[in-house]
């Protein structure tokens, strides 16, 4: 169970790390104008695997159900985010414009989320050593 809940802690840090590269390529994109979109979609299509992971995690590692249901909201924000808002560009502007302002709200569900598994692996008890009891002597 250990094992699952340091993995769920691993990729939680592996996305929040990813939203800030995120931020870092559209800040590329829009005001260095060093590169294209191409880098920011490809990443933030990825990060859904980490997301995966972390739901999957969730459930092995036996987290609290608070966790459970953060990671599901960070997972749906991210649906709403990257799969949903970015493409209503043009039917809907006023909505894609939500699109940054939900990231903002992915890095704040992922740090949270990151640190409390941080801290749920960190006060996990040690395995105590069981030594054997030796038969009283008569």
């Amino acid at each position: 169970m250990k094992g699952f809940r340091v993995a769920y802690a691993v990729f939680a840090w592996v996305f929040v790390a990813g939203v800030l590269v995120q931020v870092f390529l559209a800040g590329m994109v829009v005001v260095a104008r060093q590169m294209g979109w191409d880098n920011h979609i490809g990443l933030g299509h990825t990060l859904s695997l980490p997301l995966i992971v972390m739901l999957i995690t969730a459930y092995l590692g036996r987290l609290p159900g608070s966790m459970k249901r953060l990671t599901w909201l960070l997972f749906g924000v991210y649906v709403l985010q990257a799969d949903i808002l970015i493409f209503l560009r043009v039917s809907v502007p006023i909505l894609s414009a939500l699109h940054p302002v939900l990231a903002l709200v992915d890095f704040a569900l992922g740090l949270i989320l990151a640190q409390q598994a941080v801290a749920l692996v960190r006060s996990a008890p040690s395995p105590v050593s069981v030594e054997p009891k030796t038969a009283a002597a008569d």
